[in-house]
């Protein structure tokens, strides 16, 4: 079995790949910028026994045609390293502060272009290449069903994301490719707790295990919602979030 992991080079997407290994899978890593952390994520990926391939590329890439050749290139080395992947987790995507009053044309479409854009063509052909039985996980947020402030861009795209889930899984159901998604609340972080201690306040009273997520309890739901063991499953996006979700409103 062979998985692909956007944004692999440390965080969620570094342990995605870790738990997908320990499943059994090869994983390829795939990283923009963190040469370093990409390396790290192989060596741990090959010291459980499994195969694992980095992959460098930039998704964040203006042009249609250009867009289309960068996902296309990635598969292909994927394919020619690893193998076809039959999972693939669509972890890649921009999340920084946006003020209001700055959301302008331009940084809206800075938002599209980096994020849902490259996600829902790399969804597309990624699916194209799957054999029977393959699963696309992408990454959402619980962001994309209650926006924190200037985190407006980020939350409408991930909001739009859960909705391509659920468009692509019966797209693509018939060819036995199911899609599914991922909400993850506020994820554990070394330093988390002293960069923003009224924040992780704030989520432990309101979450209902009073804590943030970890990085394996999410990646561990991506590598169950991957396996056979979920075949049924599709078109849906879970929330991992500790509870936060179910919190009363009033």
């Amino acid at each position: 079995m062979t998985a692909l992991v956007t944004g692999a080079s440390g965080g969620l997407g570094a342990a995605v790949a870790v738990a997908l290994a320990a499943a059994g899978h090869d994983v390829a890593v795939h990283y923009r910028g963190d040469a370093d952390g990409a390396q790290r994520v192989l060596d741990e990926v090959e010291g459980s026994g499994r195969r694992a391939l980095a992959l460098h590329a930039d998704l964040d890439v203006e042009a249609a045609d250009a867009l289309d050749a960068t996902c296309a290139d990635l598969l292909e080395r994927c394919a020619d390293g690893l193998g076809v992947p039959d999972v693939v987790v669509l972890n890649a995507f921009p999340q920084h502060h946006v003020a209001w009053d700055d959301l302008d044309a331009a940084a809206w479409d800075a938002y599209h272009r980096a994020g849902l854009r490259p996600t829902a063509v790399l969804l597309r052909q990624a699916a194209a290449r799957m054999p029977d039985g393959g699963a696309v996980v992408a990454v959402g947020s619980i962001e994309g069903l209650r926006a924190m402030p200037t985190h407006t861009p980020y939350a409408v795209a991930k909001a739009a994301l859960h909705h391509l889930v659920g468009a692509a899984a019966h797209e693509l159901g018939p060819r036995g490719v199911r899609v599914v998604g991922v909400a993850p609340g506020l994820v554990e972080r070394e330093g988390l707790a002293d960069a923003w201690p009224e924040g992780v306040a704030r989520w432990g009273a309101a979450s209902a295990l009073g804590r943030p997520v970890t990085p394996a309890e999410v990646a561990s739901t991506i590598a169950f919602l991957a396996s056979g063991a979920a075949s049924g499953i599709t078109g849906t996006t879970v929330t991992v979030d500790a509870g936060w979700s179910a919190a009363p409103g009033w």
